[in-house]
């Protein structure tokens, strides 16, 4: 029986993907680097470990190269820029409807932990959202060991335990887990290639009620 749903942050509860287009283009104009033509154009080279997708936007991640600048740029413009961010529509709904048939809920995110804390804090979503959890450092290798973690401090079976994201990163979690996925079209992965990797795909965070009661 499932009791917990864990939640991705940015692009599946924070709907920032224009923010990050913007910010990316910033960075990379900065940096002397070709810029994304579009949103699509975005989702089709974002991707996890951030290093490998730094690499394929053109900065040089080897040793001594300028990803770790870059890297910290990023997070500036970004944390200036995300202050305009909403959640998603239906998100709050959601969060609400899920908490009242008594699934906790949290928040298990590839951001650093103090500035996913940031992020959070505007909207208020304590009533819902039990933790939230982050990574030690900004580089966003990936958050599986800390979804490993928190499964294992609070003893929970992987078949407890709903994963929904936005990204191929969050299947894979889920998939290495043992854990159900399912995956929101409204972030930085396009519906094209989530359809690809055989979780159920919604457009609408509003139905995912539904598809964990099933």
């Amino acid at each position: 029986m499932v009791t917990h749903v864990v939640w991705d942050w940015n692009g599946t509860l924070l709907d920032d993907l224009p923010c990050v287009l913007d910010v990316t283009n910033q960075l990379l104009t900065e940096f002397g680097l070709p810029v994304l033509t579009d949103l699509p154009s975005y989702q089709a080279i974002f991707r996890f470990p951030i290093a490998e997708y730094y690499a394929d936007l053109g900065f040089d991640t080897s040793p001594g190269g300028n990803f770790e600048a870059a890297s910290h740029r990023y997070i500036e413009l970004y944390r200036s820029a995300a202050h305009g961010c909403v959640l998603h529509d239906g998100a709050v709904e959601t969060l609400a409807a899920l908490r009242r048939t008594g699934l906790g809920q949290v928040v298990i995110s590839a951001s650093e932990q103090q500035n996913l804390a940031a992020q959070l804090a505007p909207f208020a979503l304590d009533a819902w959202i039990e933790q939230a959890l982050g990574l030690s450092d900004i580089y966003a290798a990936s958050k599986q060991t800390l979804a490993q973690g928190w499964l294992e401090s609070n003893r929970l079976e992987p078949a407890q335990v709903v994963f929904v994201g936005d990204s191929a990163h969050d299947f894979e979690i889920a998939q290495a887990l043992g854990a159900r996925c399912v995956l929101f079209s409204g972030g930085h992965h396009a519906r094209a290639h989530l359809e690809t990797l055989g979780a159920p795909v919604v457009d609408d965070l509003r139905a995912i009620p539904a598809l964990i009661a099933d």
